[in-house]
């Protein structure tokens, strides 16, 4: 006949004891779950590190901490995933993104999306720095400057192109020759572009000189 104990006072309990005699603890609801040594094969106490009958020890206090700890984290893990990973959630973020890459990128959509303002001669007489404009202008021809700018022994000279639009000359930025307007002198041009910073620029034509501003073309066409 196995022998039993109370769990809470230890006292000797006959095998059908519903409380103890000696602590009143209801053995029932109380009794403690057991599981069989591994060295001898008498029956324990399931938390028991060793057995108390062989001596062995039955757990690692560390092994089994760690081990422990690594279930609860691999299960805190699962719930997190199937809690927050789901599809729903998944499209949210997606969208979350566009967003932001569409907040991100704005400008310079809206930039590509405004058109360039058609502006005459009182404009170009006074015109607003980086602000897209389109005008038609008379191919003049290119500057006759003969300096230039000196690297170390090298020199760079470059030559502009000069339109007119009325009164008013506009310098373009760059070498005449990047432009493909030299040998159209008198022709109309229609660019498209934006006016630099700064004042008006005087540069040599000819035996003469002309003062305009500075301008970056982006679309230079021949249309007459």
């Amino acid at each position: 006949m196995e022998t039993n104990y109370c769990p809470e006072c230890g006292n000797k309990l006959s095998e059908n004891t519903v409380f103890c005699p000696e602590c009143g603890t209801r053995i029932s609801e109380t009794e403690k779950k057991t599981k069989f040594c591994s060295h001898c094969g008498e029956k324990i106490d399931a938390n028991a590190e060793i057995c108390p009958n062989c001596g062995v020890r039955l757990l690692n206090p560390i092994a089994n901490s760690a081990g422990k700890a690594l279930t609860q984290g691999v299960a805190k893990t699962d719930d997190f995933i199937h809690k927050y990973v789901t599809a729903r959630n998944i499209i949210i973020i997606f969208l979350i993104l566009i967003i932001i890459g569409l907040v991100v990128s704005a400008p310079s959509i809206i930039e590509q999306l405004t058109p360039y303002k058609q502006v005459d001669e009182s404009y170009i007489s006074n015109p607003v720095a980086g602000e897209k404009v389109q005008f038609d202008a008379e191919y003049v021809g290119p500057t006759t400057w003969g300096g230039g700018y000196y690297y170390f022994v090298y020199s760079y000279i470059t030559n502009n192109d000069i339109v007119r639009v009325g009164d008013e000359y506009v310098i373009l930025q760059g070498d005449y020759l990047d432009h493909d307007l030299y040998g159209n002198e008198g022709k109309t041009v229609h660019l498209e572009g934006r006016f630099a910073n700064g004042g008006k620029s005087k540069e040599p034509l000819g035996d003469d000189y002309i003062y305009g501003h500075w301008f970056g073309a982006e679309s230079i066409e021949i249309i007459g």
